[in-house]
């Protein structure tokens, strides 16, 4: 879950020029808890139970693109990891040439994170990308994020960091059609004040998605990344952490009407790490409904 690399505009890709769009989305699951509660314990289980909902307003106006979201996510088994989030976004795309085969996106976004014994974070963010379109069935796109983590010293010091992503994603769709697999170079960099929760990151990510029925797509995501930390972990275990985290996830999505879609997903996590309280893996998935709105302003 630290790996938050999805657009923040997702609900978005179905707008065209002048609509407002909504999407409201309700899960259940499995997964990785957030990983700023720290424990000395070597029983911590760091897969728990959760129930999620994400509500995404936005106003497409072509080259621009405004949204607000709110999410949260509860977990039964322990309310300190229970998570409200919110906060604005905006992107920008400035077509390079004549034939609009290039562009430059820019975005930006803030987002303020509650836990129920009131902030955990806030986080502003901003983002460049470089997309080409080689023809319908290829497109190359370089990106470069910037972040910065301002985490509550009513938890613990030493949290706030800044936070660098590097990403080179190469998208193909066979014969410009529905199917379509995106692979993904990254390259991460974290600096904390704290240096044992400083990194530098590489890895990988591949995702899948096609049609399989009338209204049935499946799906896949596979990700792998290496974090190498620049400091001791702790006074109990003193050794710079290093971590392989893979995750894998399957599911399909079912169109059930106009505008709401139901989905499952299923998968597999690791992290395979040197600390021992950092050191897990599982099942994770989830289903749910999405519902998607859009009302033009023509």
């Amino acid at each position: 879950m630290t790996l938050a690399i999805a657009a923040n505009f997702s609900g978005a890709a179905m707008a065209d020029d002048g609509e407002f769009f909504a999407t409201v989305e309700v899960a259940a699951g499995r997964d990785v808890v957030p990983a700023d509660i720290i424990e000395n314990g070597i029983d911590q289980d760091r897969i728990a139970s959760v129930l999620e909902s994400e509500v995404r307003l936005g106003y497409d106006m072509g080259p621009l693109l405004l949204d607000f979201g709110a999410e949260v996510a509860v977990y039964p088994e322990d309310s300190r990891f229970n998570r409200y989030a919110f906060g604005p976004g905006l992107r920008a795309d400035f077509p390079l040439g004549e034939n609009a085969a290039t562009k430059l996106r820019l975005g930006a976004e803030y987002q303020y994170v509650l836990g129920d014994d009131g902030r955990v974070f806030d986080r502003p963010r901003a983002e460049a990308q470089l997309i080409h379109r080689h023809s319908r069935e290829h497109t190359t796109t370089a990106r470069l994020r910037y972040g910065f983590r301002n985490q509550s010293e009513d938890r613990f010091t030493g949290f706030d960091q800044s936070e660098w992503l590097v990403e080179l994603r190469h998208n193909w769709r066979p014969k410009g059609g529905p199917t379509s697999f995106n692979l993904s170079l990254l390259g991460l960099k974290h600096d904390a004040d704290d240096n044992r929760f400083s990194y530098k990151g590489y890895g990988f990510r591949l995702v899948g998605r096609t049609p399989l029925a009338e209204s049935l797509t499946g799906f896949g995501r596979m990700s792998v990344v290496q974090r190498d930390y620049e400091d001791d972990f702790s006074q109990l275990y003193p050794a710079k952490r290093s971590d392989t985290h893979i995750r894998a996830v399957a599911g399909l999505d079912y169109q059930a009407w106009d505008q709401v879609s139901l989905f499952a997903e299923a998968g597999f996590v690791s992290n395979a790490s040197n600390i021992p309280v950092r050191d897990y893996d599982g099942f994770v998935g989830r289903i749910g409904l999405r519902y998607a709105f859009e009302f033009t302003d023509r």
